[in-house]
């Protein structure tokens, strides 16, 4: 069990570096009705990469705050708690989804939560038949008791997704555990594309100075101004040289970019011998050269 938390949090941090670490997306009014991975609907919630959907009630709300540990959404209704709410996480997992219950178990105790005890463990699907595992947890959080339940399934062998409900008020009920069963990927969505020129070339560039351990070209790629959920280049840097030296391989790969000026965001996943990662971030062109810009949002505590 230690060495399977251990190899998780060291790939989580390579996972972290490519932009990942995100609040919730706000939810706009729709300027079209074809959702993106930069631009949601009320009550849908679009991953960029692997791409799939998952449904809520349209009022709940996005917490504004940082996430972390791979979650990548966070939304529940808004108003004076106790409420129940949604998590959206992705994060490396090169294990067998069985060993899910096991290390989410052990990283429920870590975090300091009493009590824990297992009230399901069971092997589960998708409505399209992908295989999943789901397990509620029931423990005593801020002396409150809370019950989760996490529905899981494999994006490959190394990148883990899942998508869990949080009740404050006992067993979590049949309306919140269809919202996890509401998880519908599109496979379609995650084929690279290719991409012009110079931003293939920015990309090639970042990632021959990954596989070269030169951590000060790496930070090249970056944008003095480089913002992303609150963190800025030198919190980039710091994660970046906590791996580096471990890294032998690494690509990008673009399933979705949308220039607009002097910017494109852009989508897809990071890979390198550590592990895979969702990208979703902004390059912007600054003195002819593309850098890695970020969401240029702010957190708010």
């Amino acid at each position: 069990m230690k060495r399977l938390i251990v190899l998780s949090l060291l790939t989580a941090v390579t996972f972290l570096t490519w932009g990942s670490v995100a609040p919730a997306h706000a939810q706009d009014s729709a300027k079209d009705d074809k959702p993106t991975f930069y631009h949601l609907v009320p009550g849908t919630y679009v991953n960029p990469w692997p791409r799939f959907t998952v449904t809520y009630p349209k009022e709940w709300t996005a917490e504004r705050f940082a996430v972390a540990g791979g979650q990548v959404f966070l939304v529940s209704p808004p108003g004076p708690g106790p409420h129940p709410s949604l998590g959206v996480t992705i994060a490396p997992f090169p294990h067998p989804l069985d060993r899910f219950p096991e290390a989410n178990l052990a990283v429920f105790k870590a975090l300091g939560y009493t009590d824990v005890t297992v009230v399901t463990d069971k092997p589960s699907h998708l409505q399209d038949g992908t295989p999943a595992w789901e397990v509620e947890l029931h423990y005593i959080a801020n002396g409150k008791p809370v019950n989760t339940l996490f529905l899981a399934t494999k994006k490959g062998d190394d990148v883990i997704v899942h998508v869990e409900v949080t009740s404050r008020s006992g067993k979590v009920g049949e309306d919140l555990r269809a919202i996890p069963y509401s998880l519908r990927f599109q496979p379609e969505k995650d084929v690279a594309i290719k991409v012009p020129p110079d931003v293939q070339e920015f990309l090639d560039k970042h990632n021959n100075d990954l596989v070269g351990h030169d951590l000060a070209k790496v930070m090249a790629h970056y944008s003095d101004r480089y913002l992303n959920s609150g963190n800025k280049k030198r919190e980039v840097e710091r994660m970046w040289g906590f791996v580096i030296n471990r890294i032998t391989a690494a690509e990008v790969g673009v399933t979705e970019l949308v220039p607009e000026g002097d910017k494109a965001y852009l989508a897809g996943f990071g890979r390198n011998n550590l592990g895979t990662g969702m990208v979703e971030d902004t390059i912007i062109k600054e003195n002819g050269e593309w850098k890695w810009y970020g969401n240029q949002r702010e957190v708010v505590p």
